[in-house]
């Protein structure tokens, strides 16, 4: 079992977007998700885990990127504000924050089960 940060440098910050997104672009965006947007991202300082979600539905997307420090993750939250104003075409972001984060799980390695 994890046991809670007890610093303050300990935790780790995220950068949450929820965004619109243009359905009838969906190509273009997956395509620059795989071409720019990860490369990009995986290759900040800092970078721990990046998860990119999509909702047909809403026509909603929703992003965390995991950074392990507070600085890394403002840093990343001015890249995607820069790129953003010039990628409005495929998307705008509703809401883009940096926030704590508090905790988490994964799932135990078939190898650690055992």
């Amino acid at each position: 079992m994890n046991a809670p940060p007890t610093r303050k440098a300990d935790i780790m910050h995220a950068v949450v977007g929820f965004w619109t997104v243009d359905e009838a672009l969906r190509a273009e965006r997956v395509r620059g998700l795989h071409e720019e947007v990860i490369p990009i991202t995986s290759s900040q300082p800092g970078f721990v885990s990046g998860y990119w979600m999509h909702d047909p539905e809403t026509g909603k997307s929703h992003t965390t990127i995991v950074f392990d420090d507070r600085e890394s993750a403002d840093r990343f939250k001015s890249v995607v504000e820069a790129r953003s104003r010039r990628a409005a075409q495929v998307g705008t972001a509703d809401i883009l924050a940096v926030v704590d984060v508090e905790a988490h799980a994964q799932a135990a390695s078939p190898e650690s089960v055992r």
